[in-house]
């Protein structure tokens, strides 16, 4: 049973529905004993959606939430990312970096409209498995979250769009 970080930007209503999907996908999958969504464990509250009066941005915050979700990611078997082709998030791509870093494996799924993207050569070959939205996010495909085996991660070594 793997224990999964889900990292993903969570910033627009898309990427919060991408989520929603992942996670009820993801409670169905057998090989699945928990997952960690950072957003889910907010610093005393304090996040994008309600700042906390001046907490959200602080030293305190930023440390905190930095910290916090190190900890998750160390504690995790494997990390699954809603990655938005559409809208590049930073975080997301230093948190495929520390957990590529402590040898562990990343499930790259990627979001967006699909059209004429290009990688960077860090993201296609830091994950382990690498999927689309309508590939990962459907309950009926084969390569569903719900149906990974996340104890036997079958590499994918071709990026499905070019990479530079």
């Amino acid at each position: 049973m793997a224990r999964i970080y889900l990292g993903t930007p969570f910033f627009n209503e898309e990427q919060k529905k991408r989520v929603a999907i992942a996670q009820r996908l993801l409670k169905q999958n057998p090989t699945v004993t928990d997952f960690h969504f950072p957003f889910d464990y907010q610093y005393k509250g304090a996040s994008v959606v309600d700042h906390k009066g001046d907490l959200f941005g602080s030293l305190e915050w930023q440390v905190a939430t930095y910290r916090n979700d190190m900890n998750a990611m160390g504690q995790a078997d494997i990390g699954v990312f809603l990655y938005d082709l559409d809208n590049i998030d930073d975080g997301c791509a230093f948190e495929i970096g520390a957990l590529r870093q402590a040898q562990k494996p990343v499930v790259t799924i990627f979001c967006g409209n699909h059209e004429h993207y290009s990688l960077n050569l860090m993201i296609a070959q830091g994950s382990n498995m690498m999927l689309t939205d309508k590939e990962a996010l459907n309950d009926t495909n084969d390569n569903s979250l719900a149906k990974i085996d996340f104890n036997h991660i079958i590499n994918t070594p071709v990026a499905p769009y070019p990479v530079f």
